[in-house]
């Protein structure tokens, strides 16, 4: 399973803040949305969230230290993201 399409929405994943939070809160209608065939949707769903939000987190700090310096957006929602992630899962 990696079309160009299922990659291309796992690194909007990783990478675009904003699009996270909107698939956390309606994980079903952004796969829908993301065009992905029955399989695809089935594993985008099932995706593990608590390590999904941890990825995003790395890759938020990898860009910023290329970068030299803070990110102002992404970085903090998604760690309140995972901590909330982290809280239900207990």
């Amino acid at each position: 399973m990696s079309s160009q399409r299922f990659e291309t929405f796992l690194a909007r994943l990783y990478s675009d803040g904003s699009f996270l939070q909107r698939y956390l809160q309606s994980p079903e209608l952004v796969v829908r949305e993301a065009g992905l065939d029955p399989r695809e949707r089935l594993a985008a769903i099932d995706i593990d969230k608590a390590g999904l939000l941890m990825a995003a987190r790395s890759y938020e700090h990898k860009r910023r230290a290329r970068r030299g310096g803070r990110s102002r957006g992404t970085g903090a929602a998604i760690w309140r993201l995972l901590w909330s992630a982290r809280k239900r899962a207990v």
